[in-house]
């Protein structure tokens, strides 16, 4: 099932699956490792409307709601 990066409970990992965000925002997502079938993991998850944190290729990168909502992923 493919979902929401925004949807991953804290210590939930996922693939990535397409990027659904401006052509700006996905190359800046892509820059920062966030491509397809690259594996995310929710490190600290933000209260409602928080930010929440990511662990992609060995950096951890902290994500608006709106930004993260716009990468979709499948729960591994």
């Amino acid at each position: 099932m493919v979902i929401p990066l925004t949807y991953l409970e804290q210590d939930q990992s996922a693939a990535v699956v397409w990027l659904a965000s401006s052509p700006d925002m996905e190359k800046r997502l892509a820059d920062l490792g966030f491509e397809p079938d690259e594996i995310i993991t929710c490190v600290i998850k933000g209260k409602k409307g928080g930010m929440s944190a990511y662990l992609v290729k060995h950096a951890v990168i902290a994500l608006r709601p709106c930004d993260a909502s716009g990468i979709l992923v499948r729960i591994q």
